[in-house]
């Protein structure tokens, strides 16, 4: 195709080959032709619908990409506040656990120390009724006033880890004054075990 003179204003002309060439006012460019498929005056442009469908599709990945967030920071919190409860639950437990068990050991304490007391004193009424049965058959010299025990090495009844006590005994039959009493010395020896006691005459 010839060239146009250079009066021939810028356009679209036709093209001997066919179709339509545009003219720049200087030299023929390489455009398509306005009723080319490659035109972008003859490109379609998508349906509305289309766009809006594929808006709605955007607008939907992105609100369920928040809701998914949001339930599943949900979920984790829910699991941690389930786990530390869990864990509160069991230190309390154990803490109970262990108040109880105290609890219940020093009720047993206090019963096994009223237990050794009353033991004493059956102790001592029984170094009594030996000392008066002495004093009857003329052994020593009577009344006996009081008798009183007391663990050897000054131990003490309130020492629960003790399995065995040895006492000493003093069964007075004489009040000197000012807090003075004469007597006789008797020892005992008591088995917490078994709960069982022996007792005579003398130091232990």
């Amino acid at each position: 195709m010839s060239e146009p003179s250079d009066q021939i204003p810028a356009g679209w002309y036709p093209d001997p080959a066919g179709g339509q060439r545009y003219w720049d006012g200087t030299k023929w460019l390489p455009l398509p032709a306005p009723d080319s498929k490659d035109s972008p005056t003859s490109r379609k442009r998508p349906p509305k619908k289309v766009l809006i469908a594929a808006l709605a599709i955007v607008l939907l990945a992105a609100v369920g990409g928040t809701v998914w967030k949001l339930s599943h920071d949900s979920n984790v919190k829910a699991e941690r506040d389930a786990a530390a409860a869990a864990v509160q639950l069991a230190a309390d437990e154990e803490a109970a656990r262990v108040a109880a068990e105290k609890s219940a050991q020093e009720s047993k304490d206090a019963s096994e120390r009223a237990r050794r007391i009353l033991a004493v004193t059956n102790i001592e009424s029984s170094v009594k009724t030996m000392a008066e049965d002495h004093v009857s058959k003329g052994f020593m010299d009577g009344p006996i006033i009081s008798v009183s025990c007391s663990p050897v090495g000054g131990g003490s009844t309130d020492d629960l880890s003790e399995k065995t006590t040895v006492f000493e005994c003093f069964a007075a039959n004489e009040n000197k004054g000012d807090g003075m009493m004469s007597g006789y010395k008797y020892h005992a020896t008591m088995n917490w075990s078994s709960g069982e006691f022996t007792y005579g005459l003398g130091k232990p």
